[in-house]
């Protein structure tokens, strides 16, 4: 098998930070384009994304929709700042990451269908689509797949580990510290933030699976 035209465009693993993958990977439902799209959203840079097919190219802009909203929402602007004499200036990843922990706490609510269905339909969708990425993103699509990261979103224990592997990325990796707990000390305000911001993502990634021209 050769390598991809498309390897050229995306970055590896090392520069990733965000990895909120649950709400995009479920806003993107079952589509293979938008669901890789919304993963490489963390992993293209600049023009690089014109190299890549058009349909991951809007799964990306749709990723880059879904970011701009949730940042722009004030009840998560208030939420991070209740976060941040905690989490200092990683207060809004704390939260971005956080809300994948409450999608799987409503999943009867949002979720397209049992949840570990889905999780292996969207390992399937990745893979089908490797040839779009670079050999580092495939290996950090396989070693997803292999121990199950979605997983990790269903228990703040879970979501610890996450931290976790990012956290020494980081140039102040103590301040992702105790996230688990942070979780059950501030689990109101999670949650009502989460409920009030999902369906406006939902509303929004409609239009970008049926819409010709979706919003920017």
């Amino acid at each position: 098998m050769g390598i991809s035209p498309y390897n050229c465009c995306l970055i590896g693993q090392k520069n990733v930070l965000a990895i909120n993958f649950l709400a995009h990977l479920t806003l993107s439902h079952f589509d293979p384009d938008l669901q890789t799209g919304n993963f490489l959203g963390d992993f293209v840079k600049g023009a690089a994304v014109k190299r890549l097919p058009a349909a991951i190219q809007r799964g990306i802009a749709m990723h880059r929709a879904i970011d701009h909203l949730t940042d722009t929402e004030p009840a998560v602007r208030t939420l991070n700042k209740l976060l941040y004499p905690r989490h200092g200036r990683y207060a809004s990843v704390v939260t971005d990451i956080g809300f994948d922990y409450y999608l799987y706490r409503h999943w009867e609510t949002f979720g397209p269908t049992a949840f570990p269905a889905f999780t292996q339909s969207a390992y399937a969708n990745l893979f089908a689509r490797r040839e779009a990425m670079t050999p580092q993103v495939q290996g950090y699509v396989n070693q997803m797949v292999k121990d199950n990261w979605l997983h990790l979103y269903t228990t703040p224990e879970g979501m610890g580990k996450v931290f976790g592997r990012l956290a020494p990325r980081l140039s102040h990796p103590e301040l992702l510290e105790g996230v688990d707990q942070m979780l059950v000390d501030f689990d109101e305000a999670f949650n009502q933030t989460f409920l009030a911001l999902f369906p406006r993502l939902q509303t929004l990634a409609n239009a970008y699976r049926t819409e010709p021209t979706p919003p920017h």
